[in-house]
């Protein structure tokens, strides 16, 4: 009966022993250290100047009166003559395209708060021009206004051909890198390799040119100038070269 007894205890113990020796073989697992690629990284810029070649506005009417039908039809009238105007001075039915139209009550805040008095209604008609005449722009604009236009804003100056001036920045990006990566390179005592990473970071773009509507004019007033100035388009690149 004792031999057993001794052989189960025995058994028992190995059991015990490899469990708890176990856990430690799996923790011994030895990590993987990520590997560093030696390189040089620098970034580069590339700015391109055009002369704008195409002009986009915004441009329409805003009338005001107790009546919405007198309203609308007033609109509609000076919108007709606008329109007629911009394809008199050379504007092709498809650059010019209808944006925005709304009829807005307005009430008259004044006595009881809780009960504003309706006033009338305000029409708006807005619509967008594309024209390739940029040097004529300021006659356009006397033209439209004369014809009944009383809004004019969001005068945006473009190129035909944006893609060409994007491809001429970011040829210059990546010269603009690879010379400052060379002179790392001359500077470090290596010898640049390839290029192991390239990142584009697209920054072009113009700023918007605002036009004051005149009102009214007692005498013939002269053309109302307007400076395209010019496109700036530039974006910058982030490469990596490898080193030998």
């Amino acid at each position: 009966m004792f031999p057993r007894l001794l052989l189960t205890s025995g058994l028992f113990a190995s059991v015990a022993a490899l469990i708890v020796r176990a856990p430690l073989g799996f923790a011994q697992a030895i990590p993987v250290q990520p590997q560093i690629t030696a390189g040089i990284s620098v970034v580069g810029e590339g700015i391109v100047l055009a002369q704008p070649n195409v002009v986009r506005i915004t441009l329409g009417v805003d009338v005001f009166d107790q009546s919405l039908a007198n309203a609308q039809a007033e609109a509609a009238r000076r919108m007709d003559a606008v329109v007629s105007k911009l394809k008199a001075d050379g504007i092709a039915d498809t650059d010019i395209r209808t944006i925005s139209f709304n009829i807005l009550p307005q009430y008259d805040q004044q006595g009881n708060p809780n009960q504003p008095v309706l006033r009338g209604y305000q029409v708006q008609n807005l619509v967008e021009v594309r024209s390739t005449n940029v040097s004529g722009l300021g006659s356009l604009l006397d033209d439209v206004v004369g014809s009944g236009a009383t809004r004019v804003q969001g005068i945006a100056f473009e190129s035909n051909d944006m893609e060409a001036l994007k491809n001429q920045a970011r040829d210059q990006a990546m010269a603009n890198a690879r010379a400052k990566a060379e002179q790392l390179a001359r500077d470090s005592g290596v010898t640049l390799g390839r290029p192991t990473t390239i990142e584009e970071s697209d920054t072009g773009g113009v700023t918007p040119v605002q036009a004051l509507v005149p009102r009214a004019a007692a005498a013939p007033a002269p053309t109302t100038p307007i400076q395209p100035g010019q496109l700036q388009v530039s974006t910058t690149v982030r490469v990596i070269w490898s080193i030998q």
